[in-house]
Order: C-alpha cells, then sequence, then structure tokens
C-alpha cells in the first residue's frame, strides 16, 4: 500500500507488550473479573442516584489503546479505562469490571447481566435500536496491511480491496460495513467481493494478518495508530473513503434512562475539570475529542 501515511513499526522495545496485549486473556471465552476500587467521597462532584452502589461493566480487552493488559499481569490499561475510572469517580461508585468477548457485549446489556459495556464500540442507528450510547469520542477508519503485502490494495482506492480477504472479530459492525457499502460497490464496478474471515477476538485477528492468512484488517484510526507504534511487524495504514467517521460510546440498556443521564453527568465533569483532555493526550488521541458529549449521537447529531 502506498501512502504517506504508511510507517514501519520497529519499536523493539515495546514490541512483546504489543502481542501481550493482543493475546493477554483473549484465547478463553471465560469471563475474566477485575475489580476497580471504589472511589474516596472527596472525588465525588456528581450528584446522582447511583452514589455509593456498585455497577458491573463488561469489556474485551483486546483492543488496544482502548484497553487491554499490561505486560506480564493481569492489569487492565487504556484510555477507555482511564476514562470509566474518572467517570466512576465523579458518580462515587465503584466498578466492577469482566472481561468477556466483544460479541456478548450488548446482548449482556440488553439482558441485564451488565450495566454498561465499553470496548471502542461504534453506535450506529442498527445498535440504537436494541441499547442505548453515551457518547465520549469519534473516530475515523482505516485499512491495515503488513509492509510485506504486495497485493492490489492501493490508497484512495476502496475497490482495490474487492476480492482480498478482510480478517475481522465476530460482532465488530466492520462485517455490516463492508457487506452493506463496499461489496455492492465491488458488484456494480464487476468486480469480485471482498471475502469475510471472521475470528473471536483480536488477536486471533491480528496473527491471521500477521501470517498472510488474511490480506488485511479494518481498525478505528486510533487503534491502527497504537498497532503502528507497537506491533513487532511493520505495517502499513491508510483511511478508507467508503466508511463515514462515527461516534464511539459506552452502552447501556435502552429503558434505564437514569443510567444513561448518570454516566452522562459524570463524562461532562470530567471533560469540564480537563481530565478528558488530559487522559485523551496521554494516549495521543487527543484529535478525536468530543467537544460536546451526549446520547445516541449516531441519530441525534450525526456526524458528516
Amino acid at each position: 500500500m502506498n501512502t504517506a501515511r504508511s510507517r514501519a513499526a520497529a519499536l523493539v522495545g515495546i514490541a512483546a507488550a504489543a502481542i501481550l496485549a493482543l493475546t493477554a486473556c483473549s484465547t478463553s471465552s471465560a469471563e475474566t473479573p477485575v475489580s476497580s476500587g471504589a472511589p474516596s467521597a472527596s472525588t465525588v462532584e456528581v450528584s446522582t442516584p447511583f452514589e455509593g452502589e456498585s455497577l458491573t461493566l463488561a469489556t474485551d480487552a483486546n483492543y488496544p489503546p482502548c484497553q487491554f493488559f499490561e505486560e506480564g499481569s493481569d492489569v487492565m490499561i487504556g484510555y477507555e479505562v482511564d476514562l470509566w475510572d474518572a467517570i466512576a469517580a465523579k458518580l462515587g461508585v465503584s466498578l466492577q469490571v469482566e472481561n468477556t468477548q466483544f460479541a456478548s457485549l450488548i446482548p449482556g446489556v440488553q439482558s441485564g447481566r451488565y450495566d454498561i459495556a465499553m470496548e471502542c464500540i461504534s453506535d450506529n442507528p442498527e445498535r440504537e435500536e436494541q441499547v442505548s450510547f453515551v457518547n465520549y469520542i469519534f473516530d475515523k477508519t482505516d485499512v491495515v496491511t503488513i509492509e510485506s503485502y504486495d497485493g492490489p490494495i492501493t490508497e484512495g482506492d476502496d475497490l482495490s480491496l474487492c476480492g482480498e480477504t478482510m480478517g475481522a472479530q465476530t460482532g465488530f459492525d466492520t462485517i455490516d460495513k463492508v457487506n452493506d457499502i463496499l461489496n455492492p460497490a465491488c458488484e456494480e464496478a464487476g468486480l469480485e467481493p471482498v471475502v469475510i474471515q471472521e475470528y473471536p477476538n483480536a488477536a486471533d485477528t491480528y496473527n491471521a494478518l500477521n501470517s498472510a492468512r488474511v490480506d488485511f484488517m479494518i481498525l478505528g484510526t486510533s487503534a491502527a495508530a497504537y498497532l503502528n507504534q507497537t506491533a513487532p511487524t511493520p505495517i502499513n495504514y491508510t483511511g478508507i473513503e467508503s466508511f463515514p467517521q462515527k461516534y464511539l460510546g459506552m452502552v447501556i440498556a435502552k429503558d434505564n434512562t437514569e443510567l444513561q443521564e448518570a454516566l452522562l453527568a459524570g463524562l461532562e465533569a470530567v471533560i469540564a475539570d480537563g481530565t478528558y483532555l488530559e487522559i485523551l493526550e496521554k494516549w495521543g488521541m487527543e484529535s478525536l475529542a468530543l467537544e460536546e458529549p451526549g446520547i445516541n449521537l449516531a441519530t441525534t447529531r450525526p456526524l458528516d
């Protein structure tokens, strides 16, 4: 892939951490509880009915820089981890974090098993029919290949993806976008469709890419940039024009409007005191910040 944004990722010192982040606790469907301590009363700045309560938050901690496990430990880190801890402190709640597979996050919230789900989950109108989102950031979309890839994929030409094989994590909306947007364009152009190979987690998807069992992945820009910095095998990444920008959000049950409003209030407080921007700057994501968060923004305030 020829692109000015393509960079070699040869940062050997943190390569091992990247691989562990993509593989740690990702091969089993068993849920892993990770406790987040309750904040002190002095940190509570938002009055809500949930003060003093414990909420269950589900995630799939295999998607850097959103959340992943620190090298050699069971400590979960990432910008979403920092963000949910900051919001919990504002609300005066403790979080019981459960690590599970991505495909079970939204169904788990729908069933009432989890109060909240976070894993850089894209907000879209279809998902809003099932759950609600408290939106805290937006993201763009990139095509990722390994540097040794010598196929037809070319920057600025989405149709060059036609006929190639994409690796994707089960449950990601990338699959729907390829089927609904890109493959019809391939067919209209008289080209073969993108072949989709699904994997249960991000680690397996990346391993398939790294071993050339698939030709490309499609990731959020933040994840692609982080992978570029940390992957032991150099990658290339470039934007995909067919896919619009998207909001990411915390997932809450549609009928739990009280929790939706509380989380939004906590997020607004974190933005107001500067913690939000500090977190994004720490992870190199300040360009994706939202000036004004909201609920179900994919339908109430769509991005251009």
